[in-house]
Protein backbone atom coordinates (compact mmCIF):
# COMPACT_ATOMS: atom_id res chain seq x y z
CA UNK A 1 0.00 0.00 0.00
CA UNK A 2 1.59 3.26 -1.16
CA UNK A 3 0.83 6.33 0.94
CA UNK A 4 1.95 9.78 -0.18
CA UNK A 5 2.76 12.76 2.01
CA UNK A 6 0.46 15.80 1.93
CA UNK A 7 -1.36 18.15 4.27
CA UNK A 8 -4.42 15.86 4.50
CA UNK A 9 -3.02 12.35 4.21
CA UNK A 10 0.41 11.57 5.51
CA UNK A 11 2.44 8.64 6.66
CA UNK A 12 4.21 9.43 9.90
CA UNK A 13 5.20 6.44 11.95
CA UNK A 14 2.58 4.33 10.16
CA UNK A 15 -0.24 6.89 10.48
CA UNK A 16 -2.51 8.30 7.78
CA UNK A 17 -5.11 11.08 7.98
CA UNK A 18 -8.24 10.24 5.97
CA UNK A 19 -11.86 11.24 5.43
CA UNK A 20 -14.37 8.44 6.03
CA UNK A 21 -16.69 8.06 3.01
CA UNK A 22 -18.18 4.59 3.53
CA UNK A 23 -18.45 1.62 5.88
CA UNK A 24 -19.28 -2.04 5.18
CA UNK A 25 -19.68 -4.72 7.85
CA UNK A 26 -18.37 -8.17 6.89
CA UNK A 27 -19.32 -11.46 8.54
CA UNK A 28 -19.10 -14.53 6.32
CA UNK A 29 -17.35 -17.85 5.83
CA UNK A 30 -15.22 -18.45 2.74
CA UNK A 31 -15.67 -21.59 0.65
CA UNK A 32 -12.45 -22.82 2.33
CA UNK A 33 -14.20 -22.52 5.72
CA UNK A 34 -12.34 -19.43 6.99
CA UNK A 35 -14.46 -16.96 9.00
CA UNK A 36 -14.07 -13.36 7.83
CA UNK A 37 -15.36 -10.84 10.33
CA UNK A 38 -14.57 -7.14 10.32
CA UNK A 39 -15.29 -3.85 8.59
CA UNK A 40 -14.27 -2.32 5.29
CA UNK A 41 -13.72 1.41 5.69
CA UNK A 42 -13.80 3.39 2.48
CA UNK A 43 -11.69 6.53 2.73
CA UNK A 44 -10.56 9.53 0.70
CA UNK A 45 -7.33 11.46 1.08
CA UNK A 46 -5.14 13.93 -0.74
CA UNK A 47 -2.32 12.38 -2.71
CA UNK A 48 0.42 14.40 -4.38
CA UNK A 49 0.06 12.33 -7.56
CA UNK A 50 -3.73 12.69 -7.79
CA UNK A 51 -5.90 15.63 -8.80
CA UNK A 52 -8.68 15.86 -6.23
CA UNK A 53 -8.91 13.08 -3.66
CA UNK A 54 -7.71 9.50 -3.91
CA UNK A 55 -10.07 6.76 -2.64
CA UNK A 56 -9.09 3.53 -0.94
CA UNK A 57 -10.50 0.70 1.16
CA UNK A 58 -9.03 -0.52 4.45
CA UNK A 59 -10.08 -3.79 6.07
CA UNK A 60 -10.40 -3.43 9.84
CA UNK A 61 -10.33 -6.85 11.49
CA UNK A 62 -12.73 -7.73 14.28
CA UNK A 63 -11.18 -6.63 17.57
CA UNK A 64 -9.74 -3.33 16.31
CA UNK A 65 -11.88 -0.60 17.88
CA UNK A 66 -13.69 1.73 15.49
CA UNK A 67 -14.98 4.76 17.43
CA UNK A 68 -18.75 4.44 17.94
CA UNK A 69 -19.25 8.12 17.11
CA UNK A 70 -17.59 7.70 13.68
CA UNK A 71 -19.84 9.00 10.92
CA UNK A 72 -19.54 9.71 7.22
CA UNK A 73 -17.25 12.61 6.25
CA UNK A 74 -15.41 12.53 9.60
CA UNK A 75 -11.65 12.90 9.49
CA UNK A 76 -9.65 10.28 11.34
CA UNK A 77 -6.11 9.14 12.00
CA UNK A 78 -5.67 5.54 10.88
CA UNK A 79 -2.69 3.72 12.40
CA UNK A 80 -1.03 0.71 10.75
CA UNK A 81 1.22 -2.07 12.06
CA UNK A 82 4.53 -2.92 10.40
CA UNK A 83 2.69 -5.15 7.86
CA UNK A 84 0.35 -2.34 6.77
CA UNK A 85 -2.73 -3.69 8.63
CA UNK A 86 -5.01 -1.28 10.48
CA UNK A 87 -4.33 -1.37 14.21
CA UNK A 88 -6.16 1.75 15.40
CA UNK A 89 -8.49 4.59 14.43
CA UNK A 90 -8.79 7.93 16.22
CA UNK A 91 -11.23 10.68 15.23
CA UNK A 92 -9.70 14.10 14.47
Amino acid sequence: MQMQSSAFARKEDNRMVVQIIGRQTLDFTTKEGQLIKGTNLFVAYKDENTEGLKADRFFVRDGVVIPKELKMNDKADVFFDHRGKVEGIVLK
